[in-house]
């Protein structure tokens, strides 16, 4: 592992023993006193990696479109397109997320398509 990973995975590590003394706390405060039965514990434990997940999801996309090239060759024609940074929600396996993606239009064509996916050969 060179440094640079070993100490983002430190930073990750750290963070995510806090975010889950935080969470820790949160539960106490909202069950209150006594002893709570163990799915009080993991159903609030199991939806805080759920909301975690999510966050992760949007912020990747939202690097990944903020890197893309401003405009981009339509897969059909070839023309010079513009690219454009659009939001829109989408279901994933852990909930409803706001997804950022690239969207290009071509005129010529009349069709919109995904810079991103057309890389892969999707287009």
């Amino acid at each position: 592992m060179d440094a640079k990973k070993k100490q983002l995975k430190e930073k990750y590590d750290f963070l995510l023993k806090q975010a889950a003394g935080a969470a820790v706390e949160l539960q106490v405060l909202e069950q209150g006193e006594g002893t709570p039965h163990y799915d009080q514990i993991e159903l609030p434990a199991h939806a805080a990696g759920q909301e975690f997940s999510r966050l992760i999801q949007s912020e990747r996309a939202r690097a990944l479109a903020a890197s893309q090239l401003k405009d981009a060759p339509c897969p059909d024609c070839g023309c010079k397109c513009k690219v454009e940074i659009q939001n829109r929600t989408v279901n994933s396996m852990d909930g409803p997320l706001q997804l950022t993606e690239t969207v290009a239009q071509c005129r010529p064509c009349r069709r919109s398509f995904f810079p991103s996916a057309c890389k892969f050969g999707a287009g």
